[in-house]
């Protein structure tokens, strides 16, 4: 008969693969339904159509705030540290314990013949039996001031083949409690607090991240909002200027067909229309491309039907004057940023990780008490009715444990030289934002009498564009100069739209730098 255990490895090689199978099955679904639902059919499909979305600026900052995907990743952080915050007051909740444990001994007997003078009473059993069996209860716990407590209530049941015992088998209960106090190390609600607050600390600290993240994207979706609609404008000023390009070769060609302008100066127009014709190439791909940064930071790049729509935007940039107080925007800015916000409450943390590591190089004084009372009987029953003060056991002391406090003193230094380095990080960072805010505030006004200064450039380039125009019709002007007019006219459309984009960019990041983004945009985050 062939020996069957020849199949054991092949049997166990089979059941890892099965196991691993399963496995990968499982991770394969997780993962499915972690990144979701993704039909590239769908893609494909709608890659052919011709849709236009009409968005505001506030619509795009609604598709950020709702499906920027730095925005869920940064949303999670928070919540857990708030778990952190649970696992930290877990060391005050009760714990309950139970314990059930046998014993079962046999010896040999070492117990001498009971005697009344030459009389033997009793002869000893040639080997010592007993059996006993406990069953516990208790509930222990931790309060603020670093008190350790426990409630018990133990069960013994004793059975021995002597015969000396009142009960046999004897049963033993005991109620009682224990309390230990520590008066110099642990001591105190602060210290045994410390990593409860540490922990509602961090939370907060994610929170203000949470905030600088979504101000973060507010701010840029904003910018690249103002952006695409520069590049939309600029695209409409390239399609104008090639029209006025294509309007002079229309006149300079029939001019050459009646004779009165060289062939020079028709092929000077025509070049300028085909160079024009490049550069509306070029800035219609610059739109395009400012389009897609926009859906990717409203993530409407991952929406089937929308991922190719043109944008056709409802808001433009627009030239209102705002007074900026600097002393305002700086006072808004350690009031509102969360930076700066998160790094004060970080050095929160460091105060308290001194105190913790202070208290740490203090001896070990515990104060230590107990106090039961007990009972005796033939049966569980009994022994728990003869529980009563008139037996009773207690006792009280003190521990105390001096240590070398080599370790510990090294680590109260580290702390303090930990926030040392945080105090130094927070002058930094308010130096910073001085600047930052000043800089902004600064750009602001810059911006503002460069739109003043466009706005009088694109006046006066209107105005001496239709001047030259009436000398060109009338034959004054050369082909090669009226080409130049409308450069001219073009780059000061295009510097005007430049210069009312970048004030309204400048203002953008100014409420950034400030802190003020939630409230200049009427946002509210939910808790």
């Amino acid at each position: 008969m062939k020996d069957k255990r020849g199949y054991i490895p092949f049997l166990v090689i089979l059941v890892c693969c099965v196991f691993c199978l399963s496995l990968a099955a499982e991770t394969e679904a997780e993962i499915k339904e972690l990144v979701g639902k993704f039909d590239k059919e769908d893609f494909i499909e709608s890659a052919g159509d011709d849709k236009v979305l009409a968005v505001s600026l506030n619509e795009c900052i609604e598709y950020s705030l709702k499906n920027n995907l730095e925005i869920e990743i940064s949303r999670e952080n928070p919540y857990l540290f708030s778990e952190d915050v649970k696992i930290a007051r877990a060391e005050f909740e009760l714990k309950f314990t139970t314990e059930l444990n046998f014993t079962d001994s046999s010896d040999p007997s070492n117990s001498l013949p009971a005697m009344l003078g030459n009389v033997v009473l009793s002869v000893p059993e040639e080997r010592d039996t007993y059996r006993i069996g406990n069953l516990d209860f208790g509930v222990s716990g931790k309060i603020i001031t670093g008190a350790a407590y426990e409630l018990y209530f133990n069960n013994n049941r004793y059975k021995s083949n002597s015969g000396s015992f009142k009960y046999n088998p004897s049963y033993f209960s005991e109620a009682g409690l224990t309390v230990t106090q520590p008066l110099l190390r642990d001591f105190g609600t602060y210290i045994n607090r410390a990593e409860i607050v540490i922990a509602q600390n961090n939370y907060a600290v994610s929170s203000e991240e949470f905030q600088q993240t979504v101000m973060n994207i507010v701010s840029e979706t904003k910018e690249i909002y103002f952006n695409c609609i520069f590049a939309r404008d600029a695209h409409s000023i390239a399609k104008d200027h090639l029209k006025l390009a294509r309007e002079l070769y229309g006149i300079n060609k029939k001019r050459y067909e009646k004779g009165l302008v060289s062939s020079v100066e028709l092929l000077e127009s025509e070049s300028a229309e085909a160079g024009r014709m490049s550069y509306v190439i070029e800035s219609e791909s610059a739109m395009r491309n400012t389009e897609d940064q926009l859906k990717f930071i409203t993530n409407l790049v991952s929406d089937s039907k929308l991922w190719n729509a043109k944008f056709k935007f409802v808001d433009s940039p627009v030239f209102d004057i705002v007074e900026v107080n600097l002393v305002g925007e700086l006072k808004n800015a350690f009031e509102y940023r969360p930076d700066y916000k998160a790094t004060i409450i970080s050095l929160q943390n460091n105060n308290i990780r001194i105190k913790v590591a202070e208290n740490a190089t203090l001896p070990t004084l515990d104060l230590t008490g107990s106090f039961g009372l007990n009972g005796l009987g033939r049966d569980v029953k009994k022994a728990v009715e003869n529980i009563d003060y008139k037996h009773k056991d207690w006792y009280a002391g003190i521990k105390l444990e001096i240590p070398w406090g080599g370790g510990e003193r090294a680590e109260h230094e580290k702390r303090q030289l930990e926030k040392a380095v945080a105090l130094l990080g927070l002058k930094n960072l308010e130096h910073n934002i001085i600047l930052d805010v000043r800089n902004k505030a600064r750009e602001v006004e810059v911006q503002k009498r460069q739109v003043e200064a466009a706005g009088l450039f694109k006046d006066t380039a209107i105005k001496n564009y239709e001047a030259q125009k009436k000398r060109f019709n009338a034959g004054q002007v050369s082909t090669h100069d009226m080409l130049d007019y409308q450069d001219n006219l073009s780059e000061a459309k295009l510097e005007h739209l430049r210069a009312v984009t970048g004030y309204q960019i400048a203002l953008i990041k100014l409420d950034k730098a400030s802190g003020v983004v939630f409230i200049k945009n009427k946002i509210r985050l939910e808790e």
